[in-house]
């Protein structure tokens, strides 16, 4: 097999289950990694926003929940995902989460970031997921450029772009351009196979990932 296999992975920050699909991927990677056979992978982040309408200054966390889902299914819904998630190293924290962000903000960055250094997109989507999921920490912009000094950047420049309107109908153009394609639900990885062949993978695991990739291996054979 010569040219990678292609992982185009559509994640939005507020939603949780992109950090556990995110997690079963890199552990599905590592694993793929130790194989004697295993396959050269790329993976390309994008971006999408579930909800667009969120103010920019962001909302009540909590509050969200209840009017989206009621008291009756918050809970156990948390239950659900949390069964899934501790299992691969992941705790959230949804009690302790106060102030929810409007995701916009995170992908500016991360694709201002992203513009100057290719490739780090996903130390930088990891780090501002697990800080609001496991951490509650709120996501606003001193913690957005101080991830952004952590990881490197001039923390100025970063802050000056977030204050800024640059950029700042991207994400929303990337959503809808991604919605156009039949993409509605979070996370969403759509891998593309020797001959062309795409598999999406929405419903993830360590196990689903493992499977397409030995897939792929068969057709390239």
């Amino acid at each position: 097999m010569t040219a990678p296999l292609r992982i185009d992975a559509v994640y939005d920050f507020l939603c949780p289950w992109c950090h556990v699909g995110k997690r079963h991927l890199a552990l599905a990677l590592e694993a793929e990694g130790r194989r004697p056979d295993a396959l050269p992978i790329e993976v390309r982040w994008h971006q999408f926003m579930l909800y667009p309408h969120f103010d920019r200054a962001g909302h009540d966390f909590l509050g969200f929940f209840r009017e989206k889902y009621g008291e009756t299914l918050r809970v156990p819904m948390w239950d659900r995902i949390r069964a899934v998630a501790e299992p691969i190293g992941i705790h959230f924290a949804f009690e302790k989460m106060t102030r929810g962000p409007a995701s916009i903000d995170g992908h500016r960055l991360v694709r201002w970031a992203e513009a100057q250094r290719p490739g780090i997109s996903g130390d930088l989507i990891e780090e501002i997921a697990r800080s609001f999921f496991e951490e509650a920490k709120v996501i606003d912009t001193d913690f957005l450029v101080g991830i952004a000094s952590r990881h490197g950047f001039d923390g100025a420049a970063a802050r000056a772009h977030i204050n800024s309107d640059a950029d700042l109908e991207a994400p929303f153009r990337e959503t809808e351009a991604w919605r156009a394609r039949g993409v509605t639900s979070m996370p969403t990885y759509i891998l593309t196979l020797p001959g062309g062949r795409q598999q999406v993978i929405q419903e993830t695991s360590v196990e689903a990932f493992a499977r397409a990739f030995d897939t792929a291996r068969r057709l390239a054979a």
